[in-house]
């Protein structure tokens, strides 16, 4: 994982849209006006995931770290999967102390000020004619 990409943050995130045909997942967490509990949120946090071939995350994350698979993890992804999987593509997100690995060709983040309906995956759904 490069150095420049996120690897932990107290913010919020949420499952916000899956695109099952061509496997895009985007993990956002959304901007938001300051709670009692939490700062005003500028941006929204996104982590984007390309060719998924697997997630077993939930769908609220309070608090986020991404962490390097284990050898283990790998292990056990490939045997479920019935395939051979590259330790670069294996993200485990950790909340709360849990675990949960994404298996994907590709991984971003972008901070953006889009409104909250607006996807990373709008320009391909709008080539589509979707």
């Amino acid at each position: 994982m490069s150095a420049e990409l996120f690897i932990k943050s107290d913010r919020t995130f949420k499952v916000w849209e899956f695109q099952i045909s061509h496997g895009q997942l985007l993990i956002r967490s959304p901007k938001a006006p300051a709670t009692e509990a939490s700062p005003e949120q500028l941006t929204n946090f996104d982590l984007i995931f390309l060719g998924v071939d697997y997630m077993a995350v939930p769908r609220l994350m309070s608090g986020l770290k991404i962490l390097p698979a284990t050898v283990r993890e790998v292990e056990e992804l490939a045997s479920l999967l019935g395939k051979t999987i590259e330790s670069s593509d294996v993200r485990v997100l950790v909340s709360s102390g849990k675990r949960f690995p994404i298996v994907a060709s590709s991984f971003s983040q972008s901070q953006n000020e889009w409104d909250i309906f607006e996807s990373p995956f709008e320009f391909r759904s709008r080539f589509r004619g979707t």
